[in-house]
């Protein structure tokens, strides 16, 4: 007789559960009811990347994330990048409340011990299920160093073959949940992303054997296929997808069969869920935000002394700061002329940092707005500038 075990995947759902029936992210609250004998997962980035998660972290010492994440049901959960941007504490915090396990294999603290456990083992349906959990290794390169300065991330290869070598024998099924994306086209294996260390799912999988499932996230992409023996879903964003894998096993508890798709959530019942006070939520965006800061939060992020800063605001309250940040680039970085410089500084400006220069008429800007010649353009950023500016005054006040 045959068992038939789903596993259901999610990732980069950044904290989105607006108290309505508009976000995507509340339908997967009926999820495992769809589908039996399921395990379901997350491969990070869910506890942070909104204001909404900004509110909760400055008003609330147990995020509303953790009841909305035990009520969805999820079984196991790793951690992303964004987990850790209001530091390690927090993060362990929110963790201690949670139904699901969380594991990470490649996350370590300064003492060189791992901050969670590398996998969990789980059964399914009379199937024992393995999940390792797994964060991109460069979190140098997209973290600042407050955030990174008692963390260790080391490289995902080597950890997440020593953790698949420990687990392969103890389960009939491994999986690994992995904050990351894919740097591979996954049909013709040509290359879709530079070779930055930040995205390796194609090299982990297919130097790694005796993975059976594997679910990545991070790139906010949508994607799934195979490679090998071993089925890869990526799950979008905002819980606008999620992922399945299916999997049948024979009496002797070897797959007979394996099949993965990624399915939108809109195809779900939409559920609402109050996890919060909005009246509270709505009196904190329209408090005023403390701005003395701002520039010197800019320049010290960036690492650019000689830079000039030009920011233009909606207002001084959480809400009109947030909208002045254009998503998905927040800021960027402009080297300009001289003449274009003049030009550039008799704009109205709310806050400003100028008279940086690289020499007598070269200038390097970092600025809010697009009222820019394009072809100067030399850096930009996704960065949640508020979110990590509001983390930034907890700290230095």
């Amino acid at each position: 007789m045959t068992k038939k075990i789903n596993v259901l995947t999610t990732t980069d759902i950044h904290g989105f559960i607006a108290n309505n029936a508009q976000a995507p992210a509340l339908a997967l609250q009926g999820l495992k009811q769809k589908y039996p004998n399921s395990l379901l997962m997350d491969s990070g980035d869910f506890f942070v990347g909104n204001p909404l998660t900004t509110f909760f972290c400055d008003e609330l010492p147990i995020s509303p994330l953790v009841e909305y994440a035990n009520k969805v049901g999820f079984d196991v959960m790793v951690p992303g990048n964004h987990d850790f941007d209001h530091g390690v504490r927090y993060l362990k915090e929110q963790v201690k409340h949670l139904t699901a396990d969380y594991v990470c294999c490649n996350a370590f603290s300064d003492n060189d011990e791992l901050l969670f456990p590398p996998f969990s083992i789980k059964e399914v349906a009379g199937i024992k299920v393995g999940v390792i959990g797994l964060l991109t290794s460069r979190m140098s390169m997209i973290s600042d160093y407050d955030v990174t300065s008692g963390l260790i991330v080391k490289e995902a290869l080597p950890e997440l073959q020593k953790q698949v070598a420990i687990l392969r024998d103890q389960v009939d099924l491994v999986l690994v949940g992995y904050h990351g994306g894919i740097e591979r086209d996954l049909t013709t294996h040509n290359e879709i992303n530079y070779a930055t260390g930040e995205d390796e799912t194609f090299k982990l999988v297919t130097n790694t054997p005796g993975i059976d499932g594997f679910s990545c996230g991070h790139q906010h992409r949508v994607n799934h296929g195979q490679l090998g023996q071993t089925l890869v879903v990526q799950g979008g964003y905002r819980g606008n997808y999620f992922g399945h894998m299916a999997f049948e096993f024979n009496e002797q508890k070897e797959i007979s069969t394996r099949q993965e798709e990624v399915i939108a959530t809109d195809t779900l019942p939409m559920q609402s869920g109050k996890f919060y006070s909005e009246e509270v939520y709505q009196s904190w965006l329209q408090t005023p935000l403390n701005l003395d800061y701002l520039i010197k939060f800019l320049q010290e992020k960036f690492a650019r002394n000689e830079m000039g800063v030009f920011i233009k605001l909606e207002g001084k309250t959480r809400k009109q700061v947030i909208d002045s940040f254009t998503i998905p680039y927040g800021v960027r970085i402009y080297h300009l002329n001289q003449q274009e410089y003049k030009k550039f500084t008799k704009q109205n400006w709310t806050l400003k940092q100028e008279n940086y220069k690289l020499g007598a008429n070269d200038f390097v800007i970092l600025t809010n707005t697009y009222d820019v010649p394009e072809y100067r353009l030399t850096d930009q950023f996704v960065d949640n500038i508020v979110d990590e500016y509001s983390h930034y005054l907890k700290q230095h006040n």
